[in-house]
């Protein structure tokens, strides 16, 4: 088993970090990388997706596959991580057409919220969602661009949160993982863990959404293209990934049924596992990163 390694790659608010380990656990090496967040306008927080999300990983990929001498062939598998949910419309060549839209610091669709609150109503929302409407869902700020960016609208062919851009970058594929997805209110319904069709077609086109998968999933192998780049090996599996939140209580220990992982970042987040879907109106619910589990989050900016 100690011949096989995996890597990990996160994309945070203002640093990303990157770790290569044994099958069995054991850190082999570790780096770390910061940027900006940029504010365009009071309200605004946005990630250039290029510059900062594929920059960062293209970075720690190789400088930790460099400083630890290991021979990327020798690698299982590569995971992602970021924060979430933003939103990120691509074109159809997969490029950005805007900088990324970030997670609940971003509180610029308040029109939005309220018009999906008028149209759908609060409590439907909510009893669809396991959560009200707040500047941490992505359905209106998706539908934010729509509204103020019809330029950048009418060229967008799929929206893509942080770790799907990444993914993407290093597969061709565009996919979400499950965990990530429940941030994408009123768009995701929490119970049949699928899209919401009827509000999504709503405003835009079922095409438009990534593939779900739950995080443990493999979205795709890496490219040729992406092989140059990162200097991981062509073909190397990479797992669907999921938000920053949920691997850093992985990394933590968190695995059974009442563990509960405080987070310390530029916001405070708390995640605990549960064994079915808790609906609380102070707080988020949704499917954990493996089928039929379950967690109640919370956060604090």
């Amino acid at each position: 088993m100690s011949d096989r390694y995996l890597l990990g790659i996160d994309i945070g608010t203002f640093e990303s970090k990157g770790t290569l380990t044994r099958i069995d656990g054991q850190v082999v090496s570790s780096a770390a990388i910061g940027h900006e967040m940029s504010i365009p306008k009071p309200g605004w927080a946005e990630h250039d997706a290029q510059d900062v999300w594929w920059h960062d990983f293209v970075h720690l990929s190789r400088q930790i596959l460099s400083e630890s001498g290991i021979d990327p062939a020798r690698i299982a598998g590569a995971g992602v991580s970021a924060i979430a949910p933003c939103v990120l419309p691509v074109d159809k060549c997969g490029d950005p057409l805007r900088p990324g839209i970030l997670y609940g610091v971003d509180t610029r669709a308040s029109v939005e919220i309220e018009y999906f609150e008028k149209e759908i109503g609060r409590q439907a929302i909510f009893e669809t969602c396991a959560a009200h409407l707040s500047s941490q869902a992505a359905g209106p700020k998706a539908l934010w661009i729509k509204n103020n960016e019809p330029e950048v609208w009418a060229k967008t062919d799929k929206i893509l949160t942080g770790s799907g851009y990444l993914v993407y970058k290093l597969t061709g594929e565009h996919v979400i993982d499950i965990y990530t997805a429940v941030g994408y209110a009123p768009l995701f319904d929490v119970h049949k863990i699928g899209w919401n069709e009827d509000v999504v077609e709503s405003f835009m086109s079922m095409d438009q959404l990534p593939r779900l998968l739950w995080s443990c999933e493999v979205a795709g192998r890496v490219t040729h293209e992406a092989a140059q780049e990162t200097d991981l090996a062509v073909g190397t599996p990479v797992i669907a990934g999921t938000a920053d939140a949920a691997a850093e209580a992985l990394s933590t220990g968190l695995s059974q049924t009442g563990d509960l992982m405080l987070m310390y970042g530029s916001t405070i987040f708390l995640i605990q596992k549960t064994n079915k879907l808790i609906a609380t109106e102070t707080m988020w619910s949704a499917g954990f990163v493996e089928p039929e589990t379950f967690a109640v989050l919370g956060g604090w900016g």
